[in-house]
């Protein structure tokens, strides 16, 4: 699923963090969140993967930590929380 995130600054931290938690390395490529490039605007999107495919791991919200570690390490705390919120809500009416 795709998300708009216009205050993201493209750090990527997130991708690191999220790797981290499913491979136990920085490995942006297993990173269940992706931060791309807004393509007819400034700023980025987000990507979060809701199945295991070839390109993504898919996105768990880190079960079993109290702050997911994506969330934890970015710097637009608020933003990405709420993204989190929609993306479990639309996963969980599937």
């Amino acid at each position: 699923m795709l998300f708009e995130m216009p205050l993201c600054g493209g750090c990527r931290t997130c991708e690191m963090a999220c790797s981290f938690h499913h491979k136990g390395e920085f490995i942006p490529s297993a990173s269940s969140i992706k931060i791309l490039d807004r393509q007819h605007a400034p700023g980025f999107e987000v990507f979060l993967a809701e199945k295991n495919d070839a390109e993504a791991v898919a996105c768990d919200g880190c079960k079993g930590l109290g702050v997911p570690l994506c969330l934890e390490y970015c710097t637009k705390k608020e933003d990405l929380k709420k993204i989190l919120g929609e993306f479990s809500e639309k996963v969980n009416r599937r």
